[in-house]
Formats: structure tokens, sequence, C-alpha cells
């Protein structure tokens, strides 16, 4: 089961849409310096995007996410780590990454630990 989440969970997606519209454009410029990934309101909003990018698939949902913490936080780019626990009962250490890619759009990506 976690080998074929990984797969799912490494493919980029759309940025968190409950924080930024998408547009076809390039996305406006954002300072992600003062995000505390261990917000209640962030680590939802993680958990939200998580299941949004599995929602065509069979594997578990994302139930909690906890212990985040900032590993890097700049203008366009944000990274998260902590502990995500699923509907099959599985907790995962992952990365949360967002970034801008060569476009100006936002992309995001969950990566679990190799020691997973």
């Amino acid at each position: 089961m976690i080998k074929f989440r990984i797969a799912n969970i490494a493919i980029a997606t759309s940025l968190l849409t409950s924080l930024f519209a998408n547009t076809a454009s390039a996305d406006p410029d954002r300072d992600f310096s003062n995000v505390d990934c261990n917000d209640a309101k962030m680590r939802g909003l993680l958990l939200e995007t998580y299941n949004d990018i599995k929602s065509n698939s069979d594997a578990p949902t994302v139930i909690d996410v906890y212990d985040q913490k900032k590993i890097m936080g700049d203008i366009n780019k944000l990274a998260c780590h902590g502990t995500y626990e699923f509907s099959d009962g599985d907790k995962l250490n992952m990365t949360f990454k967002l970034y801008k890619n060569s476009i100006g759009q936002f992309i995001n990506s969950f990566e679990p630990d190799s020691d997973n």
C-alpha cells in the first residue's frame, strides 16, 4: 500500500486551492516566511491538499496531520515536514514542498521520508 501511495504523492499538482486562485498566467508572488506549518488552519490545508491529489484513486485518505515544522519559508517557496496519519492506520513522515515552476505557476508535492 505504501509503494502505491508514494507513487501518487510524488506527482506535482496545483497550488493549495483554498489559499490562492489558479490562473493560466503566472501566479502572483507570495512571501511564506511567516507561515506556521503547525498552525491548525495550515495543517487542515495540507490534509485537504493531499486528499485532493489522491481523489481519483482507491488509496487511503489522510485523517490527521501533526508535528509540522517549517523547513523553508521564503518568497514563492515553502517546505513543511511532519507526520501524516492515514485512514488505514498507516503513519508516514513527509515533506510538503511548494514552489514556482519555470513559467511562474505554483507547484506542490508531498515526498515521504526514505525511512518510512
